[in-house]
């Protein structure tokens, strides 16, 4: 028996995870995160216009206005419900304010986010608040101008500011200034059902070589080893890369060590590891798969958990550093990876686009976000050695260089490039948009 962590306490370690227990074991998480992070988020929440009718900042209050919003909470979002209904409520609650809500898809080949975000940034038209990506995808933002730095509402609200846990705070920032609040965060790592490999006798893949082992072994049975997708195995790629070349050099974009992380690809390729449509299937479908005890591992992201938390074989883990590796034991990707802007031109005309970021940050509206799915990655305890927490890959390099070297992994996979070759058209396409 493995006496490890249960994942419902979301105590992240090296060690393995167990996943058992009920829903409001998430919603006492997200509560927690109250006043682990950002609890203070719901200290100056918009009050309704019934009680705040004296004085200027009354008059200001019960002005009617008109709140511009987007989100990538839309189509098929597992939060857009929760989403709709938040929104609803505080306008019931402030019949002063009418959201707009201007969301839409951000996922797969349905990308309609990114370019509203940037149509409407040359357009001059910012919306008054969105929860958009940090890293590259924020330049834009930033370098329009047309967004405020939260430094300032941080320093005149003191109690707001303290809420926060200044590990999460920097992925936010840009030239260390805070340019979005963060939200709701996510960690990766590998999956693994631990049934299938008491059944076949199979060592834990706490080793790189027992994740060897693992795929030589099931690859000659019922049981797919490796159940992800290789149209785009981002995922797989960041933890991998992690995993090979550590820390350090995954912070130089397509460094030479990479090549290492691209050929384990071909080597677990070649094993037979992954399902034999991977170069087609989606990541929907290869998740369901391993959901559905058909696979033995995935190499996934924390967001999938709560559809894996009642089945108590499931166990995450960070993923292990091959032999002879630069990697670290214990490192994983921590993703925070969107945050809540506010536009200047709402920041002046008045303080309803703050008030509902304030809302929205709230323990009691995020606890409803993480019911349904999801992990507020700052309220996870990480190990002791949190330096090894790392941003994603595509917080440091622009989004289509890295997408193009992960669709391109299953050229490698099928031999008809090196991991050389696809890192070196890399830095060309990335040294053209640098020219440019």
């Amino acid at each position: 028996m493995d006496e490890r962590v249960p994942i419902i306490n979301m105590i992240w370690r090296r060690e393995i995870f167990t996943m058992k227990k009920k829903c409001m074991a998430w919603i006492t998480m997200a509560v927690m995160l109250g006043a682990a992070s950002i609890s203070g988020c719901s200290s100056k929440t918009e009050t309704p216009a019934s009680e705040n009718q004296s004085g200027a900042a009354g008059e200001k209050s019960v002005k009617k206005e008109n709140l511009r919003v987007i989100t990538f909470f839309a189509g098929s979002d597992q939060w857009a419900p929760t989403w709709q209904e938040v929104i609803k409520e505080y306008m019931e609650a402030n019949p002063n304010i009418t959201i707009s809500d201007e969301s839409v898809p951000t996922a797969g080949n349905n990308d309609m986010f990114r370019p509203k975000m940037n149509a409407d940034i040359a357009a001059g038209t910012p919306v008054d608040v969105a929860l958009y990506f940090n890293g590259s995808d924020a330049e834009p933002l930033y370098e329009s101008g047309l967004y405020v730095s939260w430094d300032q509402y941080l320093e005149e609200d003191s109690e707001w500011a303290s809420s926060f846990r200044s590990t999460v705070m920097p992925s936010g920032q840009i030239n260390n200034e805070q340019f979005n609040i963060p939200y709701i965060g996510s960690f990766e790592g590998l999956c693994y059902n631990q049934k299938i490999f008491d059944e076949y006798g199979l060592e834990y893949p706490t080793t790189w070589d027992n994740i060897i082992k693992a795929c030589e072994v099931l690859a000659d049975t019922d049981i797919i080893p490796i159940s992800n997708s290789l149209l785009s195995p981002t995922c797989q790629l960041e933890t991998m890369l992690l995993a090979q070349v550590g820390p350090e050099n995954q912070k130089k974009p397509l460094d030479a060590s990479w090549a290492g992380a691209i050929d384990q690809f071909k080597t677990l390729y070649d094993l037979g590891a992954f399902p034999a449509d991977a170069a087609t299937i989606s990541d929907a479908d290869s998740r369901i798969i391993f959901q559905d005890g058909r696979a033995a591992m995935t190499f996934t992201g924390s967001w999938v958990l709560n559809t894996l938390k009642e089945n108590q074989d499931m166990r995450m883990i960070a993923v292990p550093v091959p032999e002879g590796a630069q990697g670290q034991e214990g490192a994983i990707i921590s993703v925070f990876g969107s945050g809540w802007y506010m536009s200047k031109a709402a920041a002046e005309r008045s303080d309803a686009a703050l008030n509902f970021v304030k809302y929205m940050c709230s323990p009691e509206i995020l606890a409803r976000f993480i019911e349904v799915g999801g992990t507020p990655a700052m309220n996870i305890e990480m190990p002791a050695n949190a330096t090894a927490m790392n941003p994603p890959i595509d917080t440091m390099i622009p989004r289509e260089v890295f997408n193009n070297l992960a669709k391109k992994l299953i050229y490698v996979c099928e031999g008809e490039m090196t991991a050389d070759e696809l890192l070196e058209e890399c830095r060309t396409a990335l040294s053209n948009i640098k020219a440019n």
